[in-house]
C-alpha cells in the first residue's frame, strides 16, 4: 500500500488526498492553518499542521516519510524577500526522505509567442507575478540526483469553487476572441495525478490542460450562460496565446479527460 504525503491540502491537495485515501493509499496532509486539521481528518487524511517561513515550523514527525511526496505550493514571495519561495522549497528539499516527488507547476513556464508548446518550450525567462522564475523552481527537484521528480504543469484551473462563468462575466472589448483556451477541471487534475502515481512514471515532465477545441470566446461565453450571469463582450483584436501540447500525458499515462459533458453545469 502506498503512502502519499500531499504539502498543502488547499483547493486541489485537500480533494485529491479524499480520493486518494478512498482508493485505498495511506494519505498525509499538511495545512498552514490549525482550523483545517479537522476537516484533513475527516477526509481520511492524517493532518500535520506545517508551515514553511520559510524554514519548517512545526512538528514534521513522519510527514516526510512517504513513498510520494506531493509538493503543491503556491509560488509567492514576500516584501522585500525576493527569494523567500526559493528558500520554502529549498528547507523542503532538505527534509525529503521519499525517493519520489511530484511537483505542481504551471503552463506560466511558456512564453505567448502566438504557437502550440510542448514540454521542451519552457522558458526561463516566464515569471509568476511574484517575481518567481517557476522553471528554476522545478529544477531544484528534477535536477537533484537524490530524487525521481515528475512535474505536472496545470493550466487554467477550475472546478468546485471556481467557476469559469465567472472569471470574464459581463467584460467588455476582451481581445484574443479565436484564441485556443488552456483549460483543466478539478477533477481532471486529480485523474492525472492519480495515473502518474499509480503507472510509477518519475523523471518525466507533464502538460496537463484538456485538449478542447475550443475558442476563448466560445468557452467563456457558453460558461457564463450556464451560470446565469452577463457575458463577456469580444473585440476582433488579436492578443498574445500559446495552445499547450498534451500529447506526451496522453502517450506516456493512456490518461483520457473527460471533455464529454460541460463541467461547469454541476459545479
Amino acid at each position: 500500500m502506498k503512502t502519499v504525503s500531499i504539502l498543502g491540502c488547499g483547493w486541489l491537495g485537500l480533494p485529491l488526498g479524499k480520493h486518494l485515501a478512498k482508493a485505498g493509499y495511506v494519505v498525509k496532509g499538511s495545512t498552514t492553518h490549525a482550523s483545517k486539521m479537522a476537516q484533513i481528518e475527516e477526509a481520511s487524511i492524517r493532518p500535520y499542521h506545517l508551515t514553511f517561513a520559510p524554514d519548517l515550523e512545526g512538528e514534521a514527525e513522519d510527514f516526510f516519510d512517504s513513498d510520494v511526496l506531493l509538493i503543491n505550493l503556491p509560488p509567492r514571495n514576500k516584501d522585500g524577500q525576493a527569494d523567500f519561495h526559493q528558500n520554502q522549497l529549498l528547507a523542503i528539499r532538505e527534509r525529503i526522505e521519499s525517493s519520489h516527488v511530484l511537483f505542481i507547476s504551471s503552463t506560466a513556464v511558456y512564453p505567448a509567442n502566438d504557437e502550440e508548446v510542448t514540454e521542451a518550450d519552457a522558458s526561463a525567462d516566464c515569471v509568476t507575478r511574484g517575481g518567481i522564475h517557476l522553471l528554476e523552481m522545478e529544477r531544484l527537484f528534477s535536477e537533484s540526483h537524490d530524487i525521481r521528480t515528475t512535474v505536472i504543469r496545470f493550466g487554467g484551473l477550475y472546478g468546485s469553487d471556481r467557476h469559469p462563468g465567472r472569471f470574464l462575466a459581463g467584460k467588455q472589448g476582451l481581445s484574443g476572441a479565436h484564441n485556443p483556451v488552456n483549460m483543466i477541471h478539478l477533477e481532471d487534475c486529480i485523474g492525472v495525478i492519480r495515473a502518474v502515481i499509480a503507472k510509477d512514471i518519475w523523471g518525466e515532465v507533464f502538460n496537463a490542460c484538456a485538449p478542447l477545441q475550443e475558442t476563448r470566446q466560445s468557452f467563456y461565453e457558453k460558461a457564463a450562460v450556464a451560470l446565469g450571469v452577463a457575458p463577456p463582450s469580444f473585440t476582433d483584436a488579436p492578443a498574445p496565446f500559446k495552445k499547450v501540447n498534451v500529447d506526451k500525458l496522453l502517450r506516456m499515462t493512456n490518461y483520457r479527460f473527460n471533455i464529454e459533458r460541460n463541467y461547469w453545469i454541476s459545479l
